[in-house]
């Protein structure tokens, strides 16, 4: 039993970190879709203003403004995805935390038994018996 909590701790710390690592790449892609928003404001101002507003240079402003807002629908898509599979590995984080926890008490709770009887049979006077 000692072995399969010791498992089952290893298992939670990987856990633990996959769920880390998803909240991280979450971050990273939300930071990256406020920076794509970013830009396209910065880019609305500048096509709102002077020369910027007429003619070549209008064009391209606005061909950068369609680029930015198809990025920014995949990032919130990815971001979306993201946060799905962050959510799984807390879920599965929890859970394996959960077992390990539960598997703990039993084991307390064999040794207290185990240390329990041990005890007994020494203050009756008997030889430890060797089903422990």
């Amino acid at each position: 039993m000692k072995r399969r909590l010791e498992t089952l701790a290893r298992i939670g710390k990987l856990q633990r970190q996959l769920h880390d690592l998803a909240a991280w790449r979450l971050a990273q892609i939300g930071q990256r879709r406020d920076g794509l928003a970013e830009d396209e404001q910065a880019t609305w101002r500048a096509v709102g203003e002077g020369l910027a507003a007429y003619g070549p240079l209008a064009e391209v402003a606005m061909g950068r403004i369609r680029r930015l807002e198809a990025e920014i629908a995949a990032a919130d898509a990815a971001y979306a995805a993201q946060s799905r599979e962050a959510l799984k590995e807390g879920a599965r984080a929890k859970l394996a935390e959960r077992a390990h926890d539960d598997l703990e008490g039993k084991f307390r709770d064999q040794q207290q038994r185990r240390e329990l009887a041990e005890l007994i049979e020494r203050t009756l006077g008997k030889p430890p018996s060797s089903s422990a």
